[in-house]
């Protein structure tokens, strides 16, 4: 028996459905490819941008921290062991693969021992939220988790043509003193203070884990300067920061 397909026609009381050809459907897809492509640069930047005001309000707070400091301490700035260690946590996830690089890093302070958290005492502060680690220690996921800090100020040392600002109580390096308020108010506008943690040039901005805010091929961070403002501040090259130059107040920073 020959079996038969009938279509009902269409009349009164039938429903009748449309439906999308598959052109149509490949034409629609690439419509909404396209929108997305166009919408996602716009997304990425509105997220950064974020970030980055995050980051500005956290160090323009630290900034306000260390005016205070110096006034409590005879218009010095902290001592302290430990680059990281002026302020923030004890790690929750520190980097102990290299016994030398924990200590000299500031990750075995605890909070009590981080001068600055008694003058900041939202400590979350201390971290930033583009906080991508470090190239130099590739072991901590985040220099918040690694060493408690998420901010490098200009210790021990002058480093980079940047005065030195907090000193070294003398564990883990030699001692040195820390910089005057003073000083810092001979030229406190372009006066650097710290900045994210990869802001030094021996961290290249061309490495993933050294891209917080700044871009590819670009020397940028956001940076503290002696007069408590942030500025996402555009460095030299770095060949120009590590000419071995010694600070000079009236270089573009100091």
């Amino acid at each position: 028996m020959t079996s038969h397909r009938h279509r009902k026609p269409c009349g009164p009381g039938t429903v009748t459905y449309a439906a999308f050809t598959l052109i149509e459907l490949l034409v629609v897809i690439a419509i909404i490819a396209i929108l997305a492509g166009l919408l996602l640069p716009v997304l990425v930047r509105a997220k950064a941008k974020a970030l980055r005001t995050q980051c500005f309000s956290n160090q323009h707070q630290i900034g306000l921290g260390f005016v205070m400091y110096a006034s409590d301490n005879g218009d010095h700035f902290p001592v302290h062991d430990g680059w990281a260690a002026v302020g923030g946590q004890l790690p929750a996830s520190p980097d102990t693969t290299d016994p030398n690089a924990f200590p000299y890093y500031g990750g075995t302070q605890p909070v009590a021992k981080r001068p600055l958290n008694a003058y900041v005492q939202a400590i979350d502060t201390f971290h930033c939220p583009a906080d991508k680690g470090d190239q130099l220690n590739p072991n901590a996921k985040t220099c918040w988790e690694g060493w408690g800090n998420s901010y490098l100020v200009e210790w021990g040392g002058d480093f980079a043509r940047v005065k030195q600002v907090t000193g070294s109580g003398g564990l883990v390096i030699g001692p040195s003193p820390s910089i005057s308020m003073a000083t810092v108010n001979l030229s406190p506008v372009n006066k650097i203070i710290q900045g994210d943690w990869d802001w030094q040039s021996n961290r290249k901005d061309t490495v993933a884990p050294n891209i917080w805010h700044n871009y590819s091929g670009k020397r940028a961070e956001a940076m503290l300067f002696g007069d408590s403002h942030v500025a996402f501040f555009t460095f030299p090259s770095d060949a120009a920061m590590s000419d071995g130059a010694p600070p000079d107040q009236f270089y573009v920073y100091w």
